[in-house]
């Protein structure tokens, strides 16, 4: 059977896909996947027989620019799937499985949390499942609400955890070790205590403590500000398999929560996954964090003091490094 996933989101959305992926290969199925411009590359060349690729309008705007659209629904129709299954959250991507003319689709509602949009969806696909909107609400992991998607498809009744198994169909050749604990550097955090100062930190307990570093990210200019202040080595023309390698190569990832960890949790790659204090933070952890690897989530406190903060997310990284 030809199956076709429709998860044209983030990074860390597709990576949550890969146990299906290799459930549904383990059950005969060859699998194709409509992905966006940010995630069209993040699965190994040989997971998926074709991606199809769609251009997001920029936020806040929703969907896909109309030219790309029209060329993967093309393309869609012309491959011949049997079963769509829509891992989206996005009304757009409902409307792409139901465009494209597959017969079998299969996709999530959130019941009576989202009434009007729960029957929107149900009128787009043949078998709706219900998954809760509130992230306060939610109770399993991001990758085991995915891979319900794919009941009856195969025989595998729990996603893998396997990092040998997965990894092959995030990476096309295995990952050479390069020793280096690999520090993804984001400004997104800042407001919530992980600043640059507080990499540069992070890093500098690190080397003190034996261990070489690796500052990766794409902004050019703050992986320079954390190298110059740690003597962190800054990895900024990484491209999206380079940088995969890098973190598959890695002794551990010091990250906030986003792509980067479930690249390591796919890849088995020790990780300690920094998340923003929220209400939800307990739910957002048990529904993000790192799958098939060893793992430290570490609530940030942006009301603590920098040096406090980068001990603890140090220590956590040596805990990790056993």
């Amino acid at each position: 059977m030809n199956v076709l996933l429709v998860r044209a989101d983030g990074i860390g959305d597709a990576l949550c896909c890969v146990p299906l992926v290799a459930a549904l290969h383990a059950g005969g199925h060859e699998v194709g996947a409509v992905l966006g411009t940010r995630n069209a590359t993040i699965f190994a060349r040989r997971a998926l027989r074709e991606v199809h690729v769609l251009e997001r309008i920029p936020w806040p705007r929703h969907g896909s620019t109309v030219e790309s659209r029209k060329a993967a629904l093309a393309r869609v129709r012309a491959c011949g799937y049997d079963v769509a299954l829509v891992a989206s959250e996005e009304m757009d991507a409902y409307e792409f499985a139901r465009d494209s003319g597959i017969a079998r689709r299969v996709g999530y509602a959130n019941g009576w949390e989202k009434p009007l949009k729960s029957l929107r969806i149900r009128a787009l696909v043949g078998k709706v499942l219900v998954r809760p909107a509130s992230a306060a609400r939610a109770s399993e992991h991001e990758v085991e609400t995915m891979f319900r998607l794919g009941a009856g498809l195969s025989a595998e009744r729990a996603p893998s955890r396997d990092p040998e198994r997965l990894a092959g169909l995030v990476l096309d050749v295995p990952a050479r070790a390069h020793g280096n604990v690999v520090l993804q550097v984001s400004r997104k955090l800042a407001p919530e205590g992980l600043d640059l100062a507080v990499y540069g930190a992070v890093a500098r307990e690190l080397i003190a403590g034996g261990t070489r570093v690796l500052a990766t990210g794409d902004d050019a200019e703050a992986l320079a500000e954390v190298a110059r202040s740690s003597g962190a080595e800054p990895r900024a023309d990484l491209d999206l398999d380079a940088w995969k390698a890098c973190i598959g190569g890695a002794r551990a990832l010091v990250t906030p929560d986003s792509g980067a960890a479930h690249v390591a949790g796919m890849l088995g790659v020790p990780c300690v996954d920094c998340f923003p204090q929220r209400d939800t933070t307990a739910r957002d952890i048990t529904r993000w964090r790192p799958w098939a690897a060893r793992y430290r989530a570490h609530v940030l406190d942006p009301a603590r003091d920098r040096e406090s903060t980068a001990a603890a997310i140090a220590q956590a990284a040596f805990e990790v490094l056993g």
